[in-house]
């Protein structure tokens, strides 16, 4: 068994890999974490959840120096265990990096490539709705595109608000609705966000589809999906886990 890691800014995702079955994600916010949370719920859990020691513990992190270093010592305290983390390259899994610098890709984004190309899909656009929200393209044959990032919905509306008294005084109540336009402060503060963000991944798509001729397939993935999947207005299919089936496909390509 191979214990799968994604540290991303704010949350925290892993499962086990079972030979090629690949478990339920689970997923907790870590800022306040100690090594006790570490080890408590995701390395050791108690209880009927609790696992053996894995073969292998392969990690991807976006999420700082600190949790990191966490993991690291918690993984050696629990198992004296070594953590494998994944960096970006220039080519993996039958992916080739679109960045002139291969290293300069955030790993996440790496890995949702890589996982999106392993479902064979075809060409896919990937957007990742996380503390930023980003989006990219891969072809069928496995060239990243390259991408974009912007603030995600949460890191949007708290700068809108950190900036603007008046707005931040009259969204103290109400809520989003389902139509475009809000009758409420808090309600046009969200819908704005989630549109904003829902025409950057429409704009996305049609720039792929005049790139590479094809009609890719929308990939949405990290915490605020389902969001944004609700204002889209085109398919998308939601792949919660889509990093950590990136992590798998690299797990099985290179073995310890």
């Amino acid at each position: 068994m191979i214990l799968l890691i994604d540290i991303g800014n704010t949350r925290i995702k892993w499962t086990r890999l079972d030979g090629d079955q690949l478990g339920v994600q689970r997923a907790a916010a870590h800022s306040n974490w100690t090594h006790e949370d570490l080890i408590d719920q995701v390395l050791a859990p108690a209880g009927p959840a609790r696992i053996q020691a894995p073969h292998r513990i392969l990690a991807s992190n976006v999420g700082g120096a600190r949790v990191e270093q966490l993991l690291r010592s918690a993984a050696a305290r629990t198992w004296q265990m070594e953590v494998q983390f994944v960096q970006s390259s220039a080519r993996a899994a039958g992916v080739v990096n679109g960045y002139a610098d291969p290293a300069q890709l955030g790993v996440d984004r790496w890995l949702a490539v890589i996982g999106a190309k392993a479902m064979r899909m075809g060409a896919a656009c990937v957007v990742d709705v996380g503390t930023a929200m980003t989006i990219d393209g891969v072809d069928t044959h496995g060239q990243h595109l390259g991408g974009v990032i912007v603030p995600g919905p949460e890191l949007m509306m708290a700068s809108l608000l950190r900036n603007t008294s008046d707005l931040a005084q009259r969204s103290q109540q109400g809520h989003m609705l389902d139509a475009l336009f809000a009758d409420n402060t808090r309600g046009a503060i969200e819908q704005g966000t989630m549109h904003a963000l829902a025409a950057l991944a429409v704009r996305a798509m049609e720039a792929m589809a005049r790139t590479t001729g094809t009609s890719p397939v929308l990939l949405l993935t990290g915490g605020g999906s389902e969001r944004l999947a609700a204002v889209l207005g085109i398919p998308c299919l939601d792949v919660p886990d889509l990093v950590l089936r990136g992590l798998a496909v690299l797990a099985a390509e290179a073995p310890p």
